[in-house]
């Protein structure tokens, strides 16, 4: 963790983060992972610990991530954030672009919406463990709520960035009409016209507003 970039730094957040709290939730329902959370001050952390809690973290981030996919993702995209559509074969050109909108927008997104379900879970497993029995609701429910609230918020607004830009960068090119006599791949649309065209137009409207009457049209005069 010597040499922190964006890449590994996103990593950390999207997957890392939230499957540690995912993990803290089931530390109140068994004895063995509590054990791998559990370090009296005064000792070192044991390797072995350590390398069975970074995993379990890494494997409850990739579920949870799953778990975003189907439930959160789905609520975004009926209710106002739709996915746009994308033009994926642009991407190896544009690839470095692609990839600092991920690390930029997508992995905070995944990072609110993945710890906001993952307190969500942990929340539900305290409060149904032994370690609650006499527990009594308070700030610290008020706490989880609004900081739910605010993840539900802040991830729907990296959202809505990343699809924003991103759909900008990969945005499918639009085809001109086909001049082919067996037709192809067509997309009607009006051709501008072009100076001379509307220089014609303008005679034509000026020429007929001052074409003089025709003579049968004049009133007759009295005798």
């Amino acid at each position: 963790m010597r040499d922190l970039s964006p890449f590994n730094f996103g990593l950390i957040v999207a997957y890392l983060v939230p499957g540690f709290v995912i993990l803290w939730g089931l530390s109140f329902h068994f004895a063995t992972v509590a054990a791998w959370l559990a370090n009296p001050p005064d000792t070192a952390p044991a390797i072995g610990d350590l390398f069975y809690a970074t995993l379990a973290s890494v494997a409850c981030g990739m579920i949870v991530n799953l778990a975003r996919w189907a439930i959160l993702d789905t609520i975004h995209h009926r209710t106002g954030v739709p996915l746009p559509p994308w033009d994926f074969s642009q991407l190896h050109e544009r690839l470095a672009a692609y990839e600092l909108l991920v690390e930029f927008h997508y992995r905070f997104y995944q990072f609110g919406s993945n710890v906001l379900l993952a307190i969500l879970f942990a929340y539900v497993a305290y409060r149904s463990s032994s370690a609650a029995q006499t527990y009594r609701a308070g700030a610290t429910d008020i706490g989880v709520l609004v900081t739910c609230v605010v993840l539900f918020l802040g991830s729907r607004d990296a959202l809505k960035k990343y699809y924003a830009r991103a759909g900008a960068l990969l945005q499918p090119q639009r085809k001109g009409v086909s001049t082919m006599a067996n037709g192809g791949d067509k997309v009607h649309h009006t051709a501008p016209k072009g100076a001379e065209a509307k220089a014609a137009d303008a005679a034509a409207t000026h020429g007929s507003a001052q074409q003089p009457k025709p003579a049968s049209a004049a009133k007759p005069q009295a005798k």
